[in-house]
């Protein structure tokens, strides 16, 4: 589906994700259902639906850029334990997919900054929003990968259940553990270091489209 460019923000953000960690089936059994749920949250910000492109790969748009951080860690919630690699293009709607031969569209900034998180063995990696930006937001992920990487698939499913009902008393319930096991485990897991960090760059990047947009 080609993007709404009547949308009233003329930035978005391209999220390309490749998930490792299995047989390409069962990957795609488990990506699917993990992206249309995506389409769904993000209902009012999605600019382009998240859908399958290939084997273990995904990708989709947001029209608001600001989205993207939480968007990643639904995600990865949605899939753990497989490991998740993004990259994400931050650009304009009017750089359309392969518009422009010198691969500077938001589409090929995507591409990129996956190419560049899969190469560095990183979990995340923002592109377009110039040299200084790139830094903060490359130096952010990186602070958070070790703690992504260290959950266990309990710690993943307490951080899942925990963002879906917003109290510990039930996910206790649906865990069928203690309220206190819940809450050993979203310390354990780092869940409020990693929201502030993905709080961090939501800032950043709405800063980043109002300088970019403010007359």
């Amino acid at each position: 589906m080609p993007i709404d460019k009547r949308r009233e923000s003329k930035l978005i953000a391209v999220i390309y994700a490749d998930v490792s960690g299995a047989g390409d089936a069962h990957v795609d059994r488990r990506l699917r259902p993990a992206l249309e749920r995506l389409n769904q949250l993000f209902a009012p910000a999605v600019a382009e639906p998240f859908a399958v492109t290939g084997a273990c790969r995904g990708e989709g748009a947001l029209a608001d850029p600001a989205q993207a951080p939480l968007c990643i860690s639904v995600l990865r919630e949605s899939l753990a334990p497989l490991q998740l690699s993004v990259g994400v293009g931050i650009g304009t709607v009017e750089q359309v997919r392969d518009s422009a031969a010198d691969g500077r569209d938001v589409y090929s900034v995507a591409r990129r900054a996956l190419q560049i998180a899969m190469r560095d063995d990183s979990l995340c990696r923002y592109l377009g929003t110039g040299d200084a930006g790139d830094v903060l937001l490359g130096a952010l992920s990186r602070l958070v990968d070790p703690l992504i990487r260290a959950r266990t698939l309990k710690q993943w499913e307490a951080i899942a259940a925990y963002r879906e009902l917003g109290h510990q008393r039930d996910v206790a319930e649906r865990l069928g553990v203690t309220r206190q096991s819940v809450g050993d485990r979203l310390t354990a897991g780092h869940r409020r270091a990693v929201e502030e960090a993905d709080a961090a760059v939501a800032t950043y990047l709405s800063y980043f489209r109002r300088q970019r947009f403010t007359p």
